[in-house]
């Protein structure tokens, strides 16, 4: 009894085999416990299945088997963690897992369900996670059908740059539908964009411009986006030495650059000068669309704002 009691008390850890094997039976056979592990209050515990979870699910393979064998459900609990880091690492898996065809069907039904039982905080994760799931063209409108739109537009307010980043990329894959253009706005999500768009953070304004841009294939949108004060951010970010951030802000300003009012506005901000500099750009998407937004600044036609629409991802 005494060696008996002596196993029953030694330190439970959790172990992986590297093969396939052995993750699908840690998995099938420990998925209840796993699960345990990741409501439990032990943050050490959280990081070791949210860690192992992130690194196996960049694999393709891995992906499907962890959400065949329950994933998701384990996956969930830890986007609730009071640890930063926990939750880092479970949306970093969650959006590893929502690159697979599948996993994206499967991620938009179980959503429904997490998101009756999550407080307004664990749904900001939750949606933040699945802005891989928003870039499906299928999806977008079920996302969009399903209140996805305000919370996104919600998220963008939080105080965290990776929820800012990743609410910022979810909606520019949305706003590449028509219909979608028209509900981002209508939701209130230019304001809070455009005031994103002059974030410090270079990888949270390259997603906001990358969202505004795509808004800005729509007359109303194309307004509204300068009236909110839009065009000082992009030019800024138009002179900075990254050319992902240059590359959307030229953009933003090739469809922004349509409008009679805008063309004047862009000008006056010394918005010529800045776009010449980019056309001479050694990087060819940044190039292209300086120089497209040149043409519409000068009369011609240059594309117009219809070429520039889509995720420029």
């Amino acid at each position: 009894m005494g060696s008996g009691e002596s196993k029953r008390e030694e330190k439970d850890e959790l172990e992986f085999e590297d093969d396939d094997e052995g993750l699908s039976t840690a998995l099938r056979i420990h998925l209840s416990r796993l699960i345990a592990y990741a409501e439990s209050a032990d943050v050490s515990l959280q990081r070791q299945v949210a860690e192992k979870l992130a690194n196996e699910a960049v694999r393709p393979e891995r992906q499907v088997q962890i959400a065949e064998l329950g994933g998701l459900r384990l996956l969930l609990p830890l986007t609730r963690s009071p640890d930063p880091e926990v939750q880092r690492l479970a949306a970093h898996a969650l959006a590893n897992l929502s690159v697979n065809a599948d996993n994206q069907v499967r991620a938009l039904q179980f959503e429904r369900c997490c998101f009756l039982m999550a407080t307004w905080r664990q749904r900001a994760v939750w949606r933040c996670v699945l802005a891989n799931v928003s870039a499906s063209a299928d999806n977008q409108k079920a996302m969009a059908d399903n209140g996805g739109i305000e919370m996104l537009v919600a998220i963008l307010d939080s105080p965290t740059e990776a929820l800012q980043r990743q609410a910022s990329k979810s909606l520019a894959n949305l706003g590449v539908n028509a219909d979608n253009k028209r509900l981002i706005a209508a939701a209130g999500g230019i304001p809070p964009l455009v005031r994103l768009a002059g974030s410090k953070s270079i990888g949270v304004r390259t997603e906001a411009i990358a969202a505004l841009a795509n808004l800005a294939v729509n007359d109303d949108n194309e307004r509204a986006i300068v009236a909110a004060g839009a065009l000082a951010p992009l030019l800024d970010g138009a002179r900075t030495p990254s050319t992902d951030l240059q590359s959307q802000c030229a953009r933003a300003l090739r469809n922004l650059s349509v409008h009679p009012d805008n063309k004047a506005a862009i000008r006056a901000l010394g918005g010529e000068a800045a776009l010449a500099a980019l056309a001479g750009s050694g990087c060819a998407r940044v190039a292209q669309q300086a120089q497209r937004a040149l043409g519409n600044l000068s009369g011609g036609d240059g594309g117009g704002g219809g070429g520039g629409g889509g995720g420029g991802k």
